[in-house]
């Protein structure tokens, strides 16, 4: 759920993101427009070529905060780009002519002081607002772009210290799956294996596939009081499900769990389950197989 805070905190890192972009376009810019009229014999115009890279970027970056105002009241989600398209190709069209007028202000006045000539305009007004258009649009999407990520990134954030909380205070493990949110006792799940950015996790009951990584739902269960213990790459157990360790002929094994479940163990992983047989009181029954099969 948003809030001020977090608003504030998306508002302030994708600005300084943005800020720290437009200050490296301003220098690529500026510096290639400088070697370009050295190449075509004027010397000394970098001074001048950045003051005209930097009057546009100035501007743009004063209407950061008005874009922000304008996407937060219209979100360019996939939910909803069909109310937002519109509000934002608006949205565009003011950014550009605000940034035109604005910066075209700003050099009939710095060019006399600086320069000691008048700002010439080659293709008037309207030929400077058709050209500066085409590169607008791609700075007010970037805008766009630039908060979506730090707002998804906050989101997160937010949903992640809310499960953590939750693992610890009632020691349910909270999951994303689609457009669901499910809470799971801890302890009735018996083990995990990665799919990308997603998990299938399975309890006693079935197997539900979660937005999630290995690395978060270990945390999770860590913080919910159960004992996960990581035995490949791509598979996790909570120890207290494991009933039989089957080891192969090539270091691998294959650990058996509650319900018959069968989980790969990595030879890199292995030893981690050997402390099973120091917690007799959090890992109950377990038994050990020879490579030939004979239980010890």
């Amino acid at each position: 759920m948003s809030t001020p805070a977090l608003e504030q905190r998306v508002l302030r890192h994708a600005f300084i993101s943005y800020a720290l972009a437009t200050l490296g376009f301003w220098l690529v810019n500026g510096l290639s427009t400088a070697e370009e009229w050295r190449r075509a014999g004027e010397i000394g115009g970098w001074i001048r070529a950045l003051t005209l890279e930097g009057t546009s970027n100035l501007v743009i970056l004063a209407l950061f905060v008005p874009v922000a105002w304008l996407e937060r009241r219209a979100p360019a989600s996939l939910e909803r780009w069909k109310t937002a398209l519109p509000v934002h190709l608006l949205g565009s069209l003011v950014f550009a002519i605000l940034h035109v007028s604005a910066m075209t202000i700003m050099r009939l006045g710095l060019w006399p002081l600086l320069f000691d000539r008048a700002y010439g305009l080659d293709g008037g007004i309207w030929g400077e607002f058709i050209y500066e258009y085409r590169k607008d649009v791609l700075s007010y999407a970037l805008i766009l772009a630039i908060l979506a990520v730090f707002r998804a990134r906050e989101d997160a954030l937010q949903q992640a210290g809310a499960a953590r909380a939750d693992a610890r205070a009632d020691h349910v493990v909270t999951l994303r799956c689609g457009g669901r949110e499910i809470r799971l006792p801890a302890g009735d799940i018996l083990a995990a294996r990665a799919a990308g950015n997603y998990a299938e996790v399975r309890t006693g009951a079935g197997v539900h596939l979660a937005r999630i990584t290995l690395t978060e739902l270990e945390a999770l269960l860590s913080e919910a009081g159960v004992d996960p213990v990581r035995v490949h790459r791509s598979h996790l157990l909570a120890r207290n499900a494991l009933r039989e360790i089957i080891p192969g002929g090539d270091g691998d094994a294959e650990a058996v769990l509650a319900g018959g479940i069968r989980v790969p163990v990595s030879r890199r992983f292995r030893d981690r389950l050997k402390a099973a047989k120091a917690a007799p009181r959090r890992v109950k029954n377990i038994t050990h197989r020879t490579a030939n099969g004979d239980a010890v």
